[in-house]
């Protein structure tokens, strides 16, 4: 995937959101969101033209898993954030690479990079 493309930020903690997109639009993409309810997550999911996403597990007490389904059925790449730790993940998801909160922006970097193939910018 190269630069340019569109991530959506699925988020409830304005700060980590934040984080979450000025790590992400660093890296040339475009941030989608932050959606930080359920329902616009889900609208979002089911609509929005995305390269990939960036998953909170709990939005507002709510498990985000529905989310996760849709964008799977739709083969859009996502990866989980969490302060459970992996085994919050559902075993339809288990194969879905995981970053564990608190995380520093270098750590979410790599793993943009990696789960969405996107090259470093010089």
């Amino acid at each position: 995937m190269a630069g340019g493309q569109r991530i959506l930020i699925v988020e409830d903690e304005a700060i980590t959101s934040m984080v979450i997109k000025d790590v992400v639009e660093g890296l040339g993409c475009e941030a989608v969101g932050p959606a930080s309810r359920l329902p616009e997550a889900l609208s979002l999911a089911n609509d929005a033209a995305l390269a990939g996403a960036v998953l909170d597990v709990n939005l507002n007490g709510q498990p985000v898993y529905a989310v996760a389904d849709r964008l799977a059925l739709r083969q859009v790449p996502f990866f989980f954030l969490t302060g459970y730790g992996a085994q919050a993940i559902p075993p339809a998801h288990s194969d879905r690479r995981v970053l564990t909160k608190p995380f520093r922006p270098p750590e979410l970097a790599r793993m943009l990079t990696q789960t969405f193939g996107l090259a470093p910018r010089r």
